[in-house]
């Protein structure tokens, strides 16, 4: 990386004094400084050229007509509150001395300034203006670099983390996009450790397989080539799997390590479609009770650790068993996978919706409270209201809502959703009901 350190001559100046003879004096001095000098005769000149121009440094008398050297840096200041200022100060000018100290001014200097003075204060100011200037550049140079790394690596397809195998400390786009999320700050809210993302089935590597005082680092190197596969679900809700390579590297002062990952999924179809059975249901095809199971244990381990507000939701369909006793099972089923299409298009990508059994959906809502898990149900109850199906009549269903609590179980959050889920039925069916 080559950078041009900036030159002393580099630096501008500008110099105001009334007294046009001092002035042209004191010019050519300053001329051997700086390449750049600029010259006014009162403030209201010296703030037009310092709007214009941009001067480094400003060297002004204080007493001048029209404007003086304090209004004068007053209002430069406001443009540039980091520029560098000398004053020169007569005997008299002892009134403004205050005002100017409060303008944080670099030097004062009294007339007869003394060039030799003069120059020695310019020198110690330019040096430190060659300084900010070359670290300004240093820095345009490593970001300039940063970016260009940045490009490259967005255009890799493999997934590429750096982490300390419990926060994304960098992250490509191809990464970022699998989980809908637009920074690794966003990922590491929704995710309390990075290799929750790896989904604990065998033959897949998880962090279930640790041995104690072991890293992921560990795992995946005591492991043959062949072995060393992860399976992922991202924001899509469908199973990929993942050929990963992991190298320590120097980030920080973090242990840190670099995840490569090159998807196979098209050469790992079985394993995939075994997967996607222990996850799924075959009927509505939206989650089953596992991967809720699953979820859940990151969802209260979020709401644990952040304080974040999730809320909990059971659903089932009014008078099922009457479906099927009037209309046949197969009635029934259709009237089960309209209700999950039906849901499952009115929550969000973040929001999990499984079978729980039977007629029974769960839903686990991150990022919302109770009353906004609330109105959504109540949202989805009038969805369902509306769906049609030929075969059967009126489909209506009743919700129990309830927020999870920093000391819940999974046991305790769906005894008060089931709870409130009874109060719904009690209540006349076809209605939300949520407790605290």
């Amino acid at each position: 990386m080559h950078i041009e350190i900036p030159r002393a001559g580099d630096v501008s100046i500008l110099y105001v004094e009334d007294e046009a003879a001092i002035r042209e004096g004191y010019a050519r001095a300053l001329r051997r400084i700086a390449d750049t000098v600029l010259l006014a005769g009162n403030g209201k000149e010296g703030l037009a050229l310092f709007e214009k121009h941009r001067p480094d440094i400003v060297i002004s008398d204080i007493r001048m007509p029209e404007m003086n050297g304090i209004e004068m840096l007053q209002k430069i200041k406001m443009i540039d509150p980091d520029c560098y200022a000398i004053f020169t100060t007569a005997f008299n000018d002892n009134d403004y001395l205050l005002e100017a100290l409060e303008l944080q001014v670099n030097a004062y200097l009294q007339k007869p300034v003394e060039k030799n003075l003069l120059k020695e204060k310019l020198e110690k100011i330019t040096d430190a203006i060659r300084k900010e200037k070359l670290t300004k550049i240093q820095q345009q140079e490593i970001e300039a670099q940063r970016a260009i790394l940045q490009n490259v690596l967005d255009h890799e397809k493999n997934l590429l983390v750096v982490t300390d195998c419990t926060e994304v400390l960098f992250a490509n786009r191809a990464f970022l996009e699998l989980f809908d999320v637009e920074s690794v700050e966003k990922f590491n809210m929704l995710c309390t450790s990075f290799t929750d993302i790896f989904m604990p089935v065998k033959p897949y590597l998880h962090k279930g397989m640790l041995e104690e005082g072991e890293t992921f680092y560990d795992l995946v190197q005591r492991m043959d080539d062949a072995r060393r596969v992860v399976t992922i679900v991202g924001a899509d809700a469908l199973p990929k799997a993942y050929q990963i390579n992991v190298s320590k590297i120097a980030y920080g002062d973090k242990a840190s390590y670099l995840f490569s990952m090159t998807d196979i999924t098209k050469m790992n179809i079985e394993k995939i479609s075994t997967e996607k059975k222990a996850y799924y249901d075959s009927l509505t095809k939206v989650y089953n009770r596992n991967k809720f199971n699953e979820f859940f244990e990151t969802e209260i381990n979020r709401v644990k650790r952040y304080g974040n507000a999730t809320s909990l939701v059971i659903l089932d369909i009014d008078h099922f068993k009457h479906f099927n006793d009037t209309y046949g099972h197969l009635v029934g089923d259709k009237v089960l996978v309209k209700l999950a299409e039906t849901i499952s298009a009115n929550i969000r990508n973040t929001d999990l919706f499984a079978r729980w059994g039977g007629e029974e959906f769960v839903l686990l809502l991150p990022e919302t409270d109770l009353e906004n898990a609330k109105l959504l149900c109540e949202k989805l109850r009038r969805k369902v209201e509306m769906i049609e199906c030929d075969e059967a009549e009126r489909i209506t269903s009743s919700f129990g809502v309830t927020q999870l609590h920093k000391e819940d179980t999974l046991k305790t959050a769906l005894d008060r959703a089931d709870h409130a889920l009874y109060e719904a039925k009690k209540a006349g069916r076809n209605r939300v009901v949520a407790v605290p």
